[in-house]
């Protein structure tokens, strides 16, 4: 399968910092970005076996959402006007889906599946 994921420059470009899961010698890349008001999002990937992703909102220490997605194909960023989303796309032998992550203004989630 090919994959495609965005640089650790470009998380650090949209205002992402490293995350303390961040461990790149385990295949495990991790980023946070912070809100006012004690809110994270962080989102981590894994270009191992099964191609994970995965992205937590965290407000006042309670947890919000939390998604985790196999077979992820790729990984982008995207934005227009003040919205500033992660968009990701997965293949599997049944359904190919993709949602995006909008972090800026507001985080959300969107899922489409074809």
């Amino acid at each position: 399968m090919n994959y495609k994921y965005p640089e650790e420059l470009e998380f650090f470009d949209t205002g992402f910092g490293v995350y303390d899961e961040n461990d790149p010698g385990e295949g495990l890349f991790s980023y946070i970005y912070i809100y006012e008001g004690d809110s994270e999002f962080v989102v981590t990937y894994s270009p191992s076996s099964k191609i994970s992703f995965s992205a937590k909102l965290i407000t006042k220490g309670i947890m919000v959402f939390n998604i985790y997605q196999e077979y992820v194909s790729k990984i982008a960023f995207q934005a227009w006007s003040d919205e500033k989303v992660i968009r990701i796309y997965c293949n599997t032998k049944s359904i190919n889906t993709e949602f995006r992550l909008d972090y800026l203004p507001h985080p959300g989630i969107y899922v489409a599946n074809t």
